[in-house]
Parts: C-alpha cells; sequence; structure tokens
C-alpha cells in the first residue's frame, strides 16, 4: 500500500522548496516579521525630535524657568504684540507664541505642538497649585504627603504569569501564535486541495495512480506539505526570536512566555491540527476538477477554522470560560483552544490528553474515511460534486 510513498514525498517537498510561492511568501512573512519587532525603531524615523522654537509672553519669569526645568528648552520670553507674534510666525523667527493671561494661555503655531502643549498645561497647573497653597496657608508638607500615590502590588496565581508584566507578556505570546495557527492551517490546508486539484485537472493523476495507491498519494501530499510548514514555522520562529532581542517589548514578551513548553505545545497542535484539517481539504479537493470548485467544495472546513479562530480570540479575555472549556474538546476547535487554555490557565495534565487522543482519534477516522473517498474522487471526473459523493459511494458498495 505505502509504495513509493518515499519517492512522492521527497518530489513533492523538492518541488514546493524550489517554487517562488514558497520563497517569496518566506521572503516577505520575514520581512514582515523583522518590521513587527522593530517597530519602534522604524517609527522613530518619522518622528520630529527637534523642540519648537517658542516664545512665552508672559509678566511671569518664573513660567519660562519652570517650562526648560520640565525639559522644554527652546523657549524664551519675550514681549510682543499679536500682530508682532503673527508676522514672527510668517517669517519663520519662531515657530510657536503663546499669551499667558493668569493661569490660561493662547497658544499660536503653524501645526499642532503636543510636546509644546503639554509642558505648558504642567507648568501653569503647578504655578496655580503654588498660589493657592500660599494663599490658604497650607502646610507643603501636608500637601505633599496627600498626594503620594499608594502603593498595591499585584501577584497572580494562574498559569499566565505572577503580575502584570507577565500576564500581557502571554497574552501578546498567545494572540501571535494563534495567528501564526490559523494562518498556517488554511494556508497549506489549502494548498494541499489546490495541489491535488491541479493533477487531477491536468491528468497527470491517472498517471501517478496507475503506479501508486491513491491513499499513499494522500498521505505523501499530507506529509510533504506538512513538512513544509513546519520548515517554515522553524524558519519563521527562529528568525523572530533574533529579531525581536533588540526590542524591549518584544523581549519581555519572549523572556516571560516565549519557553521551551510553549514552542512544544505549538508545534504539538500545530501538527494535530494540520493533519486534521489537512485530510479534510485533500478528500474534498479531490472530489472536484477545477480549482475554482475546490475553493468552494473546501469552504465548509474554512469557515470551521475560522469559527475556532473567533472563539479562541474571545477566549482571550475569559480563558476559564465553561465554553471555552467545552469547545476546547471538539477536535475542530481544540489547536487553538486548548492552545490558549494551557498558555493563560492552569489545565491539569490529564484533560491536555484527552483532548490530543481525541484529537488523534479524529484524525485517525477522517483518514480512514476519507481514504475512501479521495480513492474513489481522484479519478472521478465530472461538474457535480454531489452526484460524485454518490457515485463514490455506489462503488464501494
Amino acid at each position: 500500500m505505502f509504495h513509493n510513498f518515499g519517492p512522492l514525498y521527497s518530489f513533492t517537498l523538492r518541488s514546493k522548496l524550489r517554487s517562488k510561492a514558497f520563497l517569496i511568501s518566506t521572503l516577505l512573512t520575514i520581512l514582515f516579521i523583522f518590521g513587527f519587532t522593530n517597530i519602534d525603531r522604524l517609527l522613530a524615523n518619522f518622528e520630529d525630535t527637534d523642540q519648537a522654537q517658542a516664545i512665552l509672553v508672559t509678566d511671569n519669569n518664573e513660567l519660562t524657568t519652570l517650562m526648560q526645568s520640565l525639559g522644554y528648552e527652546d523657549i524664551e520670553s519675550s514681549a510682543i504684540s499679536e500682530s508682532e507674534a503673527r508676522a514672527g510666525l510668517d517669517n519663520g523667527d519662531y515657530e510657536i507664541v503663546a499669551f499667558i493671561e493668569g493661569d490660561s494661555a493662547r497658544v499660536l503655531s503653524e501645526r499642532p505642538e503636543p510636546d509644546f502643549t503639554t509642558v505648558l498645561q504642567t507648568a501653569l497647573r503647578e504655578v496655580r497649585n503654588a498660589e493657592l497653597i500660599e494663599a490658604s496657608n497650607i502646610d507643603p508638607t501636608v500637601l505633599a504627603a496627600l498626594n503620594e500615590p499608594v502603593t498595591v502590588e499585584e501577584s497572580y496565581l494562574g498559569r499566565g504569569g505572577e503580575n502584570s508584566d507577565e500576564l500581557f507578556s502571554s497574552f501578546a505570546f498567545v494572540y501571535v501564535m494563534l495567528m501564526l495557527l490559523y494562518v498556517s492551517i488554511i494556508t497549506y490546508g489549502s494548498m494541499i486541495s489546490t495541489e491535488v486539484t491541479t493533477e487531477k485537472s491536468s491528468r497527470v493523476m491517472e498517471l501517478i495512480i496507475s503506479t501508486t495507491h491513491p491513499v499513499t498519494h494522500m498521505l505523501a501530499k499530507i506529509s510533504a506539505i506538512g513538512t513544509l510548514a513546519l520548515l517554515q514555522i522553524a524558519i519563521f520562529l527562529g528568525f523572530g526570536y533574533f529579531s525581536a532581542r533588540s526590542n524591549e517589548m518584544a523581549q519581555l514578551v519572549i523572556d516571560n512566555a516565549g519557553n521551551v513548553r510553549a514552542v512544544v505545545y505549538l508545534l504539538t497542535f500545530f501538527t494535530l491540527g494540520y493533519l486534521l484539517y489537512a485530510a479534510m481539504f485533500a478528500v474534498l479537493g479531490s472530489l472536484v476538477s477545477r480549482v475554482e470548485e475546490s475553493q468552494q467544495m473546501t469552504m465548509p472546513v474554512i469557515m470551521l477554522l475560522v469559527a475556532g479562530f473567533l472563539a479562541a480570540m474571545f477566549g482571550l479575555n475569559n480563558p476559564e470560560a465553561p465554553i471555552v472549556t467545552i469547545l476546547s474538546y471538539v477536535p475542530f476547535f481544540t489547536p487553538m483552544l486548548m492552545f490558549l487554555r494551557v498558555m493563560l490557565v492552569d489545565v491539569p495534565v490529564w484533560e491536555v490528553a484527552l483532548s490530543i487522543g481525541i484529537m488523534i482519534a479524529t484524525i485517525g477516522v477522517i483518514l480512514w474515511v476519507g481514504s475512501k473517498f479521495y480513492r474513489g474522487g481522484v479519478l472521478f471526473y465530472g461538474n457535480n460534486a454531489i452526484k460524485q459523493w454518490r457515485q463514490i459511494l455506489q462503488n464501494r458498495q
């Protein structure tokens, strides 16, 4: 039965590794990962770090000194009229003019200047508060004590992390990994159905099946493209790990959540999820004769995958919800929801083992049933998929 499995597996793997689609998609994804993990540096290139030259029109010279102490150094006081200020702005002599009247201000500038406005508001507030304290004869030490912040330390006992930083890291890591699971399974699953349909439409399938058992052909396709997927994911994870080391936030996520346990669970649930969906994609792809029809035929499977992804996204807010727990045992949702649970909450080992066992049993059933349809579907040509199902079932009786 498994005659020619090796040659079919190696041929499919080599052809996919050499394909332009694989090379281009890998390169583009690497560029995206680099951009995502270095987003702070890229955005810094678009920021204007130079302070705008500012003029304060005020009788309180201490306000200028206070703003300089708060970090806005390119500022000076001047007694000019509004017409002179507008002329100076037009000529480029300065970029901001602020007219101070008591504890309020009116700012003139060519464009919004949020940095200046923030510092000015802070300085005006401090001047006003100092005047109120002095007028009310309040002891400054008492006021300082009232403004002293209260320290609250939080410690979490769940799997997600012991503090807010670790919890945020776990959520961020799980979100990124869920996206990776979803995109990878849907991409490589669709690749299998397209590959099978293309070979069938070009009549190449007839030559292959004449020397190879249909089930061997299906398993070789699933195994080769699965190996391709794991290789590409390993490239992405490896590059992402080293690229993220220069980003403080990304490094925090990796240090708190990106451990060996997380990678093992990721690869385990990806492999099982891929095998489950790949078998369905292969069978459905064998029942149609054109690539356009394969996309329509596989739509129910894609909707199942989308439903699992959406459930996982909503489950991020409450991973201990009963509905999340129940759905994590449904094989079509297990890869994402059980991964979500084991990363964010304490899940007993027997629950993880049970979900994996259910998935393996489901994969076995789908492969067994699917092989029956695949065997008849790859050599059946027609435009009506329902008739193909009926004909295959009649031939199996």
